[in-house]
């Protein structure tokens, strides 16, 4: 993935936490609609992928906190390639408020056989595309 994939999300009122401020869950929730929305525009349907043999399960996701995002704000997810492997993926995690970095981290990712969840090596459509 040469080009990093940025999604736009607007901040919705119950994300917020009683200080007024996005609660600290929320950002994995955003995290997981950056990498599907990075998966329909660079791969296709995720359930393609399933029924094809093929699914990816979260193995670690790592977030730190720089500042924080309230009610109504617009925020990107940034999502770029960190390592591409046999097996799995680790990709890095920015989600920015008008360019200003709010969250980092990464998240690494691990295909496996869905029926047996065993894991395998990543499908060559999948590796081409994410390449």
């Amino acid at each position: 993935m040469s080009e990093e994939f940025r999604h736009r999300l607007r901040v919705r009122y119950g994300e917020c936490d009683p200080q007024g401020v996005v609660y600290f869950a929320r950002y994995g929730d955003y995290v997981d609609i950056g990498m599907t929305e990075l998966w329909r525009e660079r791969i296709g349907p995720y359930g393609e992928m399933v029924e094809a043999g093929s699914d990816m399960v979260v193995a670690e996701l790592v977030l730190r906190y720089r500042g924080s995002a309230v009610f109504d704000d617009e925020l990107d997810v940034v999502i770029g390639m960190e390592r591409l492997g046999e097996t799995s993926m680790t990709l890095a995690l920015r989600i920015e408020r008008d360019g200003a970095t709010l969250v980092e981290g990464s998240i690494r990712q691990v295909c496996i056989d869905p029926a047996t969840k065993a894991k395998k090596p990543l499908p060559v459509d999948v590796r081409a595309a994410l390449a």
